[in-house]
């Protein structure tokens, strides 16, 4: 049989007065704290909003629509500078005031780019912002616009006639 020691009561040893794996909870503490407290709490994390955008092109014109809940007419600003039409609106709400304390404020921008297909008339461009949706009419330019040619028939029938080519 294999080599058996029997078991003898020692009272030499000194009683344990701490948890052997202790010191790892007191090393790790301080890791995880550092760890942690670099990054931001979910409460302060902005994520980015796309508002939606519908292009609509017509045979006379071109409609965009931009959906922006919660701004007002005032803080919406359309602009045109060459073949690009570009929609900006910020708002701001909720300022502190003096002495009142921390108050809650909101914040929103948005800014959109469109590059627009030739022959756009920037003059009679439109733009109208009811119930948080912009649409901006941008009509196309008369010469630009599509038109109909009739086919007709060569003078005097289907006959072959001189000067018509290919008959």
């Amino acid at each position: 049989m294999l080599a058996l020691t029997p078991w003898t009561k020692r009272t030499a040893l000194l009683p344990r007065t701490e948890n052997p794996m202790g010191w790892v909870g007191e090393e790790l503490a301080p890791l995880f704290e550092r760890f942690f407290t670099r990054w931001l709490p979910m409460e302060d994390v902005v994520l980015p909003i796309r508002y939606p955008l519908t292009f609509e092109e017509k045979e006379k014109e071109v409609v965009v629509r931009v959906e922006l809940p919660g701004f007002a007419p005032e803080e919406v600003k359309v602009e045109t500078k060459g073949e690009l039409l570009t929609i900006e609106a910020e708002h701001k709400e909720g300022a502190e005031k003096a002495g009142e304390g921390k108050n809650e404020t909101a914040f929103a921008h948005v800014k959109r780019a469109i590059e627009l297909p030739v022959g756009i008339d920037m003059e009679k461009v439109e733009a109208i912002f009811r119930h948080g949706v912009l649409e901006v009419r941008l009509p196309r330019k008369p010469e630009v616009l599509p038109k109909k040619i009739e086919a007709a028939s060569p003078p005097g029938g289907q006959d072959s006639q001189p000067g018509w080519p290919g008959v």
